[in-house]
């Protein structure tokens, strides 16, 4: 367990602090506002990760087993990770809709998100079920789960639809053609594990991976050029000056210390088990 678990979590965590980093300098003049907006919801999600990592640290390493064992670290560990889904979806789906933002007229900068004005849109709720729907239908493709194939393609199927009508309940100006690349390439997933021939490439973690990234950055005209309901320029407070270089640099060598770690991590999984 532990030469699986630990590698993943130093790849992720890694990748946590790069994005953190260039996030903060490719946005630098968004700090403040996002924070005054969402710093309620930011707060939920950093005490929820604490609190993932605590339990995983502990669930591995953790030596006394009284009252605080490994299967009760274990549940606070999935309960946590379910929290910290639904608050990353919560905060996704008000940077593209301005949900529980933009209410009653006011300024996209100048409004602290409410809950409930985000909860009293039909959006918001199809927005979770269809993200739902969808990871539960790519189940079986990640972990090759041929006896639940069939039912993962309905799934999908069906998490697409509600995830473009959750767009649609938002603005109809959200969905456009672009949607069919995202939506497309989602199904394919799910098709290509139905067949033999093509279930053992689409279940290679890291073509998975590339399909799922591929699929993320395509729903890139949700939030670009326009965000938060399409209030907000992305280009005005993206960072200029002698910054961009600078930011250029440390992207390409921190992507390229990320990639040798996920290399390194690919590597080692992939060698044939010793025999005792």
């Amino acid at each position: 367990m532990l030469e699986y678990a630990v590698p993943i979590w130093e790849v992720t965590g890694t990748f946590a602090a790069f994005w953190v980093v260039t996030g903060d300098m490719a946005y630098p003049m968004l700090l403040v506002p996002v924070a005054t907006i969402f710093g309620a919801l930011l707060t939920v999600f950093l005490v929820t990760l604490v609190a993932r990592n605590a339990s995983v640290v502990f669930g591995e390493f953790i030596t006394k087993r009284k009252w605080l064992d490994a299967r009760k670290l274990y549940k606070v560990y999935a309960l946590s990770t379910l929290l910290l889904g639904v608050t990353v979806l919560i905060l996704l789906s008000s940077l593209v809709s301005g949900a529980g933002v933009l209410s009653n007229g006011a300024g996209a900068l100048s409004t602290p998100f409410d809950i409930v004005s985000w909860a009293s849109q039909a959006g918001s709720w199809l927005f979770l079920l269809g993200t739902l729907l969808i990871t539960v239908g790519l189940a079986p493709v990640f972990f090759d789960l041929r006896l639940f194939a069939k039912e993962g393609l309905a799934l999908t199927v069906a998490g697409v639809a509600v995830s473009l009508g959750a767009f649609y309940s938002y603005s109809p100006s959200l969905v456009t053609y672009y949607l069919a690349v995202p939506a497309l390439l989602t199904i394919a997933a799910n098709l290509l594990y139905l067949s033999k021939r093509t279930a053992a490439v689409v279940t290679n973690k890291a073509v998975f991976i590339a399909m799922l990234s591929v699929i993320v950055f395509s729903l890139q005209p949700l939030v670009y050029p326009r965000f938060v309901g399409q209030a907000l320029p992305i280009d005005a407070l993206t960072t200029a000056g002698p910054m961009v270089p600078v930011f250029y640099e440390t992207t390409l060598v921190g992507g390229a210390i990320l990639a040798t770690i996920l290399g390194v991590y690919m590597w080692a999984v992939s060698r044939p088990p010793r025999l005792p």
